[in-house]
């Protein structure tokens, strides 16, 4: 079997939890045809993954990879520019992709995030997008404004 992948990892790039992708497997996937266990992992065949996706009724954009089993690449941050943060949840900001999009970026604390650095810069920073979520990639800032 050439291309598997692990449960977890499938979970996360569906953006549902992974109790959720275990119960669709019980109900209505076979052991062998669609998954099979790696010593203490479930990994998922390329047709399994797709009969889970059908199941669960996740659509994927046209623009990401057309298997769900394809190997992510390590270097897939991109710098995004800090817009708002102070929401209710403090773990969340809103931050502006280079080609314009508006995205959500989960990070430890929204406290010390600015519009502009200390040299009256756009503050910006990588970010990584982990399926439907995006997730800072480098320390957060430790004063307001500065890194």
């Amino acid at each position: 079997m050439s291309e598997e992948i692990p449960e977890s990892e499938l979970a996360k790039r569906l953006g549902i939890s992974r109790d959720s992708v275990a119960g669709h497997r019980k109900r209505a996937l076979s052991r062998g045809e669609d998954w099979r266990k790696a010593g203490r992992v479930i990994v998922y065949t390329k047709s399994g993954a797709e009969r889970l996706i059908k199941l669960v009724g996740v659509t994927i954009p046209p623009d990401e990879k057309k298997s769900p089993t394809a190997a992510t690449n390590g270097h897939s941050d991109e710098e995004l520019t800090f817009i708002q943060g102070n929401f209710v949840n403090r773990r969340i900001i809103k931050a502006k992709r280079k080609n314009g999009e508006l995205v959500m970026v989960r990070v430890g604390s929204s406290k010390n995030f600015t519009p502009k650095d200390h040299l009256d810069n756009p503050m910006s920073f990588p970010a990584r997008q982990e399926g439907a979520v995006w997730v800072i990639t480098r320390p957060l800032p430790r004063w307001r404004g500065k890194w």
